[in-house]
């Protein structure tokens, strides 16, 4: 788990998104059209860019531990193509990207959305709570507007993320 927030910095959550596996197309899930957690357990996924201190290294911990997967990451890290260059060989090997991720075409890749309760993350605008530039309060303003809270039964959130459920 990560430090709490610098009391300096205001932030709202602006953008939850939604888990998706990418697999070879010879691996044994590459036919389906949605995938739960519970069928993961036991996976490996490899992610070599996840690094020890991170946010997003937190959350695939908690989302390992909540759901039995192993999170791989040793092996290179020559960057995202190289990695899915990787996937797109094995019949084992996964690998997850969220919803928003750009994922470029590649004719042995298979992308595969989770079902619910699906796990999310969440990203949030951080600012300087002294910034007091005109266009924030619009900015804050706008992306809240666009911001849905989950319910526990549509999404999936490590445990420092409960507050953001609703009572759904």
């Amino acid at each position: 788990m990560l430090g709490p927030l610098d009391p300096a910095l205001a932030h709202t959550t602006v953008c939850l998104d939604p888990l998706h596996v990418l697999v070879g197309a010879a691996h044994p899930l590459a036919g389906r059209r949605l995938v739960t957690m519970a069928e993961l357990a036991g996976s490996t996924a490899w992610m070599p860019g996840n690094t020890p201190g991170t946010e997003w290294t937190a959350w695939f911990t908690d989302l390992a531990a909540e759901f039995a997967l192993r999170i791989e990451t040793r092996g290179p890290n020559f960057g995202f193509d190289h990695l899915l260059d990787e996937v797109a060989r094995s019949t084992q090997t996964v690998t997850f990207a969220g919803e928003g991720v750009r994922v470029p075409w590649h004719p042995d890749l298979v992308r595969i959305p989770v079902a619910s309760p699906v796990p999310v993350y969440a990203h949030s605008l951080l600012w300087r709570r002294d910034n007091r530039h005109p266009g924030l309060p619009a900015l804050v303003t706008h992306l809240k507007a666009g911001y849905r809270p989950p319910t526990r039964a549509e999404c999936w959130l490590p445990a420092v993320e409960q507050h953001l459920f609703t009572g759904g």
